[in-house]
């Protein structure tokens, strides 16, 4: 059965009284697969006649370049590992830092997403959001916002397992046995080296110096075992300095102008319980609500903001709002105030106000995001100077 969206907005009418004092409460409602038939397009053809090459040396050789690579770019394929029905489409580069840009494909279009800093984002349409499983009382708005996102909810986590030096490292333990062979193949016509790995094949070159072609991994993941593992069908292409720079300044530029609006799907948040508050004499209005974690979640928190607005028809209208940060499995107050500044008098007059608040998500505070800038910056000098080897550990 489909989840009902939580609704992101409360309406309250009340009352309040310009002289005499006056108070109130506003209330509210693990298998092998086979991957040859799962490929983005290239074809293989074995030679008639394979010569056969140790698979370790030319392996080896493979994964010390991508290891000194400044980034990849790959144009293929992700999925779950269990489930290969839903394959997406996609072409991204990597950096050795973690920093990443990529497009994917969804029902309608194109669609985009970046990392930095282990924070992923993504620019989608609302038919990609609609078959996420994703409610929050802000929804609606991620069509026209970055939205941050989780890699189990996205299906991949670049920042793990495709910047080249944790590439190399898991599929070097995937390498086959002492004594396997690597076999002679044609791809796309090119004469290349195809190894078959515990979990997969990857095709090589087959003249030094040695280089990553293709590869098809059944489970990519994490080396120590730990996070998302995806199925990745998957050319190299090649990825020159020019590409790199134009990367990180890519990157600045969204962070700097688009991400201060950025949602954060992370997290499924809702309103706890009615909001209360109270009018004092002379206009001054407060309004409480409380936001928790619908979903349960079990690490991580997100900040939440209340957007009120106040109004009455000979008053006119006034608006005020609050931020906090939700802990995954709490809840968190938040209060804002208005005052319609209403004079003393010596004949008080009952005005009615009208009342919404309206809940959302924000993925960076201002001071994150200028930190954010910043660490591409870092990312950026250290990609380019070869010093990138202190990858980003996971960001907050």
């Amino acid at each position: 059965m489909a989840r009902a969206p939580h609704l992101p907005r409360r309406p309250v009418r009340t009352t309040i009284v310009a002289a005499a004092a006056a108070a109130f409460t506003l209330g509210t409602a693990g298998c092998t697969i086979d991957l040859s038939s799962w490929r983005p397009g290239a074809e293989t053809e074995q030679s008639p006649s394979p010569t056969p090459v140790s698979a370790g040396p030319v392996l080896d050789a493979a994964l010390a370049a991508l290891e000194e690579a400044p980034a990849i770019q790959l144009q293929g394929q992700f999925s779950d590992p269990e489930d290969t029905t839903a394959a997406v489409d996609t072409m991204v580069t990597v950096t050795d830092s973690g920093a990443t840009s990529g497009t994917f494909q969804t029902g309608s279009g194109e669609a985009r997403y970046i990392e930095a800093d282990r924070k992923l984002f993504v620019d989608a349409d609302d038919d990609y959001w609609l078959t996420t499983g994703i409610f929050n009382p802000d929804s609606d708005t991620y069509a026209d916002n970055w939205v941050r996102t989780s890699p189990e909810q996205f299906g991949l986590d670049p920042g793990a397992v495709l910047t080249p030096g944790r590439l190399a490292e898991s599929l070097r333990a995937q390498a086959p046995g002492e004594g396997a062979q690597a076999v002679e193949e044609k791809l796309d016509g090119a004469v290349t080296y195809r190894v078959d790995l515990a979990g997969g094949k990857v095709w090589i070159s087959a003249e030094e110096p040695y280089q990553l072609i293709r590869m098809q991994v059944e489970e990519l993941a994490p080396a120590d075992g730990e996070g998302v593992a995806s199925r990745i069908d998957a050319d190299f292409v090649e990825v020159d300095t020019a590409a790199v720079e134009q990367l990180y300044g890519d990157l600045a530029t969204i962070a700097e102008d688009e991400l201060g609006s950025a949602r954060d799907a992370r997290m499924e948040v809702g309103w706890e319980g009615d909001l209360g508050g109270n009018c004092e004499t002379g206009g001054a209005c407060t309004m409480i609500g409380t936001i928790t974690d619908v979903g349960g979640a079990s690490e991580g928190s997100v900040r939440v903001r209340m957007d009120s607005v106040f109004s009455n028809d000979e008053l006119g209208e006034k608006k005020c709002d609050k931020t906090g940060e939700l802990e995954a499995g709490g809840t968190v107050e938040l209060s804002c105030s208005v005052d319609f500044g209403l004079a003393p008098s010596t004949n008080p007059q009952t005005y009615q106000i009208s009342y919404e608040a309206f809940l959302s998500t924000r993925a960076l505070s201002g001071d994150a995001r200028e930190d954010l800038v910043g660490k591409i910056g870092e990312q950026r000098e250290a990609t380019l100077s070869g010093g990138a080897g202190g990858e980003a550990e996971e960001g907050n």
